[in-house]
């Protein structure tokens, strides 16, 4: 189904010229070299790279491809590419060792492709590669760049021509031409059932060093003496069809989410804008300001149980969605989920219902799963591509949400009870939005215990009024002493949300000097002996549900006692200026 579902996407790009026809791929373009007609090296190589903040942004080309150079590796120095590749075929030399055979295989097929041609761009190509001195390489500006890990392929411009050699209309035609003489076994593809041409090897994709869908590069998996592909047989066109159909997600930057090796894509059986949009809800950072807006207006009316009027066409549409990560040398399969587009939104809706809780106007309204794994470590480098790909499919399937994500933040929380913010040494706090959000959509989801978005007095449980109670006497110590080096928090968030019993008697003693002390200690006092009211003891012991509650009590007693405050200033301002009048 996979397959089938990645063939039908391709034939829908390809309707309107998104993906390149057979024989052709898209690929990242470096450097460029420009020769004039005689082959004559003009300047130095161009750098075509733009940098990023992690990288770089390459220049992107419908270049001549083949299955054989998409997989090559023990045999990539006679397996070139056509007209365009690597510096070690375009130079002859890889840093200051020579590549004579990489070098050679290059020429060669070029002219076995181009025999006969009068076309001046394969004319002075060949030129150039039949006078190039390949030691002669080291000498040119950038050569390290050109032929490290970042230069990727490089491509022959004629002087005065805006386009690539490879791209001129005639290099094209002799590159298919070239094509169709090629043979392939004959045999039964798996996925029609039908007796065509047969590709020996799946494609590969750029996971480190590439990554197939199927492969079978250990005898141990192959069966009834049949070799590699043969085991698992795809007509030439399918397989070229689903592979360019995945390059074309994985490229994209509102179809696909990646978190370490993991990624997610995600696309519709027909053209819709749900496709662009689940990109820019799963990840809200790949948003630009122009899609900002739509994307929001989409999200609203999710949460209100509908489809935008523009979307109610396409709600029974298929939509499809598959997380892979690399697995030695095949890409593994970490999920694959199909379902109608209404159904996709009421996931989504149920998903953000779980998330919502009372925020400040700065706090993300629709935290996409970035934002969400990030509250589960310390640097984004150690999040967890089998926990991302995890979270991603209980939104799309309303399972369970994953355990490890509710421990991980659970951790993360006691882990900074007491940190500071390096620049301002001001205390950042622990329970934030996010990982209040994260805790009471858990629970929410996986225990059905309907944790409200605010403060509820009417809960019972001890792990909640407790929580409740520690942001209490946290308020009263700040009350009391202003702003200290040390807090409660600080020294004892980790011990109260699961030893209980062993603080807290000592913290509620304390608290009656910060109430005798603080200007507004009675109001402090009255919240004490409203929680108390409800504890007969404290436990020895909280479990993680407990410490959950605990954490979700504590955010949103600190909120709840935040307005109290600033509507109590508020009122104070408004009878000063009344009195004044």
């Amino acid at each position: 189904m996979i397959f089938q579902s990645l063939i039908g996407l391709y034939d829908r790009l390809a309707a309107t010229g998104n993906v390149p026809p057979y024989g052709f791929s898209v690929e990242d373009i470096g450097f460029v070299v420009t020769i004039d007609n005689d082959g004559n090296l003009i300047g130095q190589p161009e750098d075509l790279r733009v940098k990023n903040s992690s990288s770089f942004d390459f220049r992107q080309s419908v270049v001549p491809y083949t299955n054989q150079v998409n997989v090559r590796a023990n045999a990539a120095a006679k397996t070139p590419n056509f007209m365009v590749d690597k510096a070690d075929y375009i130079f002859g030399m890889s840093g200051n060792s020579k590549k004579d055979v990489h070098h050679q295989s290059f020429k060669q097929l070029i002219d076995e492709v181009c025999e006969g041609s009068t076309d001046q761009g394969v004319l002075a190509a060949r030129s150039f590669l039949a006078d190039w001195n390949p030691e002669d390489s080291v000498e040119l500006r950038d050569w390290k760049e050109i032929c490290g890990p970042h230069g990727k392929w490089v491509a022959f411009r004629l002087q005065g021509d805006s386009s690539f050699i490879h791209e001129r209309e005639e290099v094209q035609k002799l590159w298919v031409a070239y094509l169709k003489k090629e043979s392939f076994l004959q045999g039964i593809n798996f996925i029609d059932g039908k007796v065509t041409q047969l590709q020996s090897q799946y494609a590969q994709f750029k996971f480190g060093s590439g990554a197939s869908m199927v492969s079978f590069n250990e005898v141990a998996y192959e069966s009834y003496g049949k070799k590699k592909g043969e085991n698992a047989p795809i007509s030439v066109e399918a397989e070229f069809k689903s592979s360019a159909a995945l390059k074309f997600l994985l490229r994209s930057r509102t179809q696909r989410l990646r978190i370490g090796d993991a990624v997610t894509i995600f696309w519709a059986e027909k053209a819709s804008p749900v496709e662009t949009f689940m990109g820019q809800i799963l990840n809200p950072s790949i948003q630009d300001d122009g899609a900002a807006l739509p994307v929001q207006k989409f999200l609203q009316a999710v949460k209100q149980g509908a489809l935008p009027n523009d979307l109610e066409k396409d709600k029974e549409l298929k939509f499809y969605i598959l997380g892979v990560s690399v697995n030695k040398a095949r890409l593994a399969l970490r999920f694959w989920h199909i379902c109608s587009v209404s159904d996709l939104m009421e996931r989504l809706r149920d998903h953000f219902d779980n998330l919502e809780m009372e925020r400040s106007e700065k706090d993300i309204s629709f935290p996409g799963i970035w934002h969400l794994l990030k509250e589960t470590v310390r640097e984004t480098k150690d999040i967890s591509p089998v926990l991302g790909g995890a979270l991603m499919r209980s939104i799309v399937t309303g399972a369970a949400y994953p355990q490890s994500l509710y421990q991980a933040v659970i951790n993360r929380i006691r882990a900074e009870q007491s940190k500071k913010n390096p620049q301002t040494d001001k205390a950042v706090p622990n329970v934030n939005y996010l990982r209040a959000s994260i805790l009471k959509a858990f629970l929410n989801r996986n225990y059905n215990l309907e944790v409200q978005m605010a403060l509820d007095e009417t809960r019972r449980e001890d792990g909640y009024l407790l929580g409740r109670l520690f942001a209490v006497l946290e308020s009263a110590q700040r009350d009391a002493l202003g702003k200290i080096n040390s807090s409660i928090k600080d020294r004892f968030y980790s011990a109260a949300s699961t030893i209980p019993a062993s603080v807290f008697p000592s913290l509620v003693r304390m608290a009656q000097n910060h109430i005798e002390k603080a200007e507004y200690g009675h109001l402090s006092e009255r919240r004490i002996a409203q929680i108390l009211e409800h504890i007969k003891k404290f436990p020895n012991y909280m479990d993680m549900q407990e410490q959950g509650l605990f954490a979700i009590a504590y955010y949103q007693q600190k909120n709840a006692i935040s307005r109290e405050i600033k509507e109590a200033v508020a009122n104070k301002q408004s009878e000063s200026q009344e009195v004044g009048q």
